[in-house]
């Protein structure tokens, strides 16, 4: 009746365990990672912060902004987030809401003395993803072939798991007017997901069965590495121009794996049970990403703008010594972020706003059996119509008290949308998110 996602990994949406009675999406589908930040300024500003960025946020953005830091800097960060998922399955609706407050970041910077120029240091731990989720669709389905006609289809997720980067950054002054920098992360995380998935004659029509209940536990211990680079230079004194270049990461997987399976006679027995477990290793290995930036300043106004470049269809998937068949179902995405920020020129107080287009690299749709054959694709999968064009705004304040203590505060909200494009009421999904962030830094 199901077969499980086998993939999982770090940031921003994780893939499910699917059915074979109508889910769009498949093992093929990677949540792929995506520059969120743990940093208020950062995410009020829509994630424009190449050009921006010089305090501890640097270290995730452009690290070259690490030049710009003058005094020793130490910062935290708290984030609240919120998930609704809204499914609508074989005609009838199912939500699901999950909520956490958690310890997002912690950061501290040194300027090193030097003669002239910039020599400073960074050191830091970023909570960059929060993999819990809770997830519920439900439906009758006209015909299923184990009780050979309807039944009512229960799907249900619970999953816990965080994913952390711990930092070492390093940004100096080349020339006057030209900043580099670099930061090597490290990271680390776990994932435990169970899914629950129960289909029950409801009607009656079967005299043997009344249920079949199948569930799935993934255990996941995730390690990897990454690094980043990039350049700052201030073109004038209003305009000031960036650039950022990621290497490919690379996150080796312990995984466990379990399956069970039983089955349920009318009089409540159970008649049949079995369980499998897997233990194997995985590697993903993600693209490279390249980012260019701008920003401009005048009379308390700062404008800004990013440009980030991925080719998603260099992905690499390896399980055990199997690697997955992905190229086909990934492309390029070029992701754009605009943010400004407004200080008041009487009182020490920013207010920011800001918008992220942030393109899903994913597609999958229905293919003949002839032409999946000619390029690699699963013949099996359905028409599924993803829709690309993410959309996330934000706003934000920040306040500068007594000249060393700043904090932050910043609200982010986004919603991703995919149904199946022939037949919507079959299943469709909403995914509404929201964050609260808050930044404290003290100067020393």
């Amino acid at each position: 009746m199901k077969r499980s996602s086998g993939i999982f990994l770090c940031t921003f949406l994780l893939a499910r365990t699917v059915t074979a009675a109508g889910h769009p999406f498949t093992e093929l589908e990677i949540p792929l990672p995506t520059l969120t930040g743990t940093h208020a300024r950062a995410v009020g500003m829509g994630g424009a912060q190449i050009a921006v960025a010089e305090d501890a946020s640097a270290m995730t953005w452009n690290p070259a902004g690490l030049a710009r830091v003058r005094r020793i800097e130490l910062e935290a960060t708290l984030s609240a987030d919120g998930e609704k998922i809204e499914t609508t399955w074989f005609g009838s609706n199912a939500d699901a809401t999950q909520d956490e407050t958690q310890f997002a970041g912690l950061h501290f910077l040194y300027p090193f003395p030097t003669y002239r120029g910039s020599l400073v240091f960074g050191f830091g731990m970023d909570r960059l993803k929060n993999f819990n989720l809770e997830y519920k669709r439900s439906g009758m389905d006209g015909d299923v072939a184990l009780f050979d006609g309807p039944a009512l289809l229960t799907d249900t997720q619970t999953r816990t798991g965080k994913l952390t980067a711990w930092s070492a950054g390093v940004g100096w002054d080349v020339t006057p007017r030209l900043a580099a920098g670099i930061t090597v992360s490290y990271l680390k995380g776990t994932i435990l997901d169970e899914q629950d998935f129960l289909t029950e004659d409801v009607t009656g029509i079967d005299t043997t069965y009344i249920s079949v209940r199948d569930n799935f536990l993934l255990d996941l211990d995730l390690s990897g590495y990454s690094a980043l680079g990039g350049v700052l230079y201030q073109a004038s004194p209003r305009v000031r121009l960036g650039a950022v270049a990621g290497t490919p990461r690379v996150v080796d997987f312990g995984r466990f794996e379990q399956v069970q399976t039983q089955d349920f006679l009318e009089n409540g027995t159970e008649e049949f049970s079995s369980e499998s477990n897997i233990l194997v290793d995985e590697t993903i290995t993600f693209p490279w990403f390249v980012g260019f930036g701008a920003s401009w300043s005048a009379r308390g106004l700062l404008i800004a703008g990013d440009v980030r470049y991925t080719d998603w269809s260099n992905l690499k998937d390896e399980l055990g010594d199997f690697e997955l068949f992905l190229k086909p179902y990934y492309g390029e995405a070029t992701s754009v972020s605009a943010g400004g920020e407004y200080l008041f020129s009487r009182i020490p107080l920013r207010l920011r706003g800001g918008y992220g287009y942030d393109p899903v690299p994913f597609n999958l749709t229905y293919c003949p059996f002839d032409e999946c054959l000619s390029d690699g694709r699963d013949p099996a999968e359905i028409d599924v119509a993803v829709d690309r064009n993410r959309h996330v705004f934000s706003a934000g304040a920040g306040y500068l008290f007594g000249g060393v203590f700043a904090l932050d505060v910043a609200f982010e909200t986004a919603r991703f949308e995919r149904v199946i494009e022939s037949d919507p009421a079959l299943y469709s999904e909403t995914r509404s998110t929201n964050r609260i962030i808050a930044t404290s830094a003290y100067r020393f």
